[in-house]
Order: C-alpha cells, then structure tokens, then sequence
C-alpha cells in the first residue's frame, strides 16, 4: 500500500487551476493559431523552439514556420540567437547552457512582421534525484479491462525548500538475449566456420517518455519529492527480462508552467502534446505584444534539471516478477542438428543461424533467426553508458 500522504503530490487544490485561463476554439470560426514550444535548462544545449500553426479540430493539417528570428533575452541584458533548422525548429548553440536564477524570456519575429514574446521565465537550480527504485505492483492494462503485473519505478529527489514544482522525462534501455544466441557465421565456398567478433544474440534496445510527467510538494508536509511514479513496466513486456537501465530527468519548473502543463494533460487525451488535436485548448505564457487579444498557444520553459541513471536485474527487483515469455517460439527440439556439409541447405530452409558446433563429431546445431539474433530489432553494440 503507497503511503497516503505521498499521493498528494498529484493532488492541486482546485484554486490554483483557475490561474490558467482556458481558451475554447468554435473550428468553424478560426483560420489558424500560433503554437509555441520551447525549453531551455541549464544543461548543455542545443535548446530548441518549435513555431508552427495549427488548424481547426477537423483538419490534421500543420504549417511550420520555418523563416522567423528567434532570440532569447537574458535578465543581465545579453541575447541567445536561434538558428533554424527544418520543420519549423530553432535551436540555441550547443555550448549554450541556461544559467540558475537568472530570467529567460522568449522573442519571435515573423516575415509579416508579427512579434511574439513570452513572459520572463526564472530557472531554478533542480534539487537532485535522491533515488530510483522499483516495487511490484498491479494495474490496469491498456484497455483497462484487467489488471497486469510488473514494476513501478519511482524517485526521491533530495530536500530543497525553494523548488516546488517539478516535470520529468525518462530515458530507458534494457538487454536482450536470445535463447541460443549466434557463435559462428559458416562460409559456404569452403564449408567453414568464423566465430563471430560481434556477438549479434546479445542486444541492446533504447526508448524515452513520450507523456507530460509532472508533479508537486504543494500540499504537502515534505519539501522533496517522495515515492513520485517515473514508470511502469509490465510484466509482459521485455523489458524486465534480463538487464534495464532507467535514466530520470528531474526539471525544477515555474508554478505557472506546472498549472499549464496540468491542464494541457487534462484537456488533452493523447497524452499532452501540443500539436495533437485538442478538444479544447489552454493559453501559455506566449502572447502577442501589439495584439494582446490573439490567443497563442503553448509554453516556453526554463528550468534547471538533475539526472540519474539506475540499472536494475530482474532477479534484483522482485521474487513475484514473472518472467515474460521470449517474443519467438524456441526450444531445443526444433533446432536442426547436422554436419558442416550440410550446413548451406537448412540455414537457407530454415532462415537460421548456428549457434553450436561440436569439434568432435563435426556437427553443427542451427535455430531460427528469431532465437539466435535480434540485431534485426535491436543494435548489438551497448550504450556507452552500459553497465553489465
């Protein structure tokens, strides 16, 4: 049983969302609006901005906005360019880092002239991710029509009194081993075996967050982050089979990027983005200087960050994980067992790849592509940050 009291940091007290002001679009009387992504931390750049326009609820038409000057303002009075790069995407210099309590407020000027801007935006120094760990569980599927085992990770961030909202972004990898991983490629012009320098049975398979993670102390008695929900794994995925890394990113935010970041999850059932198709759509901290009516959506962000990665073997996480079956169907006694002479005729009939030989009876053994390779679906070459 989760601890009562941690699940408060998903609770906002119904005030604070009126703070946003919802903005409700009729398709049929409006062209286009102006949609605004951008971030800055101060990590390492580039940073970028995304400028589009958008189009009414029955069309899946975007225009990018490739031709405008993009510049970033610094509260000690100095300038970030922008430079372009395709699909309506600016990007900071990638020396550029932002810097802890200092503002950021975001400038854009259109071919027609139009200006945009957002408000000043304060970057907090992001408190660490104390710790990453995971806890069986059960929760609804997808579908939600029952319930599924596996392993929710969670974080505590280190205590700091000043930082009270937060996002976060994660970024996993796990191995993947194939049930008879491949030894040997066989040359058919002399009937020979060469052991494989690159072991392609052995794999490696990255992926990041794709939804709004967001969370608060608002509310609550701690000043850290504790027991805050990163990711689910389930059991029936394969993931959790043998090795997962899981790198959490931890953005001190604005109370006012948090508010809109909340609402825009609400408002939008395909997990928050703002170029999806909305049914309803909230207003950011981007607006027009000479046309303080238009509305303008989206949000750009400053924020400082703390990151942490964490490896986890499934033997280390729980005894009631179970482990989920290997994608293809293996088991020795489908393998083909037969001689180097013949060794071309079944890895062409059976599209496999040998996984054994025998120096003794000249016999090789050979299963399907599916249970000795998986560099068709994953890189056999690990992150550099990989630790066995």
């Amino acid at each position: 049983m989760f601890k009562e009291k941690k699940q408060l940091v998903f609770i906002l007290l119904a005030f604070l969302v009126a703070c946003i002001k919802p903005y409700d679009f009729d398709p049929q009387n409006f062209d286009k609006v102006l949609v605004v992504d951008g971030h800055i931390s101060d990590e390492l750049g580039p940073h970028t901005v995304s400028i589009n326009y958008t189009y009414p609820l029955d069309t899946v038409l975007n225009e990018y906005i490739n031709n405008a000057q993009v510049w970033i303002e610094v509260g000690d009075g100095s300038r970030v360019d922008l430079n372009p790069t395709e699909n309506g995407t600016y990007e900071t210099a990638a020396a550029f880092r932002g810097v802890p309590n200092q503002t950021y407020q975001l400038n854009i000027l259109l071919q027609n002239g139009e200006e945009y801007r957002s408000e000043p935006e304060l970057l907090l120094k992001a408190p660490e991710v104390a710790d990453i760990y995971g806890r069986y569980t059960s929760l609804p599927n997808a579908n939600e029509d029952r319930n599924v085992g596996g392993i929710q990770f969670f974080i505590d961030s280190e205590e700091n009194s000043e930082v009270k909202y937060f996002r976060y972004e994660y970024e996993e990898a796990f191995k993947i081993q194939t049930p008879y991983p491949a030894l040997y490629k066989f040359v058919p012009e002399d009937t020979s075996l060469i052991l494989l320098d690159t072991l392609i049975g052995i794999c490696y398979k990255e992926g990041k967050s794709n939804q709004l993670i967001y969370g608060t102390t608002n509310g609550t008695s701690e000043q850290k982050m504790v027991e805050f929900p990163i990711r689910f794994v389930s059991e029936e995925d394969q993931l959790l089979r043998t090795r997962y890394a899981l790198l959490v990113k931890q953005y001190a935010i604005s109370e006012s990027a948090y508010l809109f970041y909340k609402r825009l999850n609400e408002n939008n059932e395909s997990g928050g983005s703002l170029f999806d198709q909305q049914a309803g759509t909230v207003l950011g901290n981007i607006y027009a200087p000479n046309d303080p009516d238009r509305a303008i959506l989206g949000y750009f962000e400053a924020s400082g960050v703390s990151t942490k990665r964490k490896f986890f073997s499934r033997r280390e996480l729980s005894d009631q994980l179970t482990i989920a079956r290997f994608p293809y169907q293996c088991n020795s006694v489908e393998a083909t067992v037969t001689t180097l002479d013949s060794a071309a005729y079944y890895l062409e009939i059976t599209d496999g790849n040998i996984y054994y030989y025998d120096f003794f009876t000249n016999e090789i053994a050979i299963h399907s592509r599916g249970c000795t390779d998986c560099s068709f679906y994953a890189d056999p070459i690990p992150p550099s940050y990989w630790e066995n």
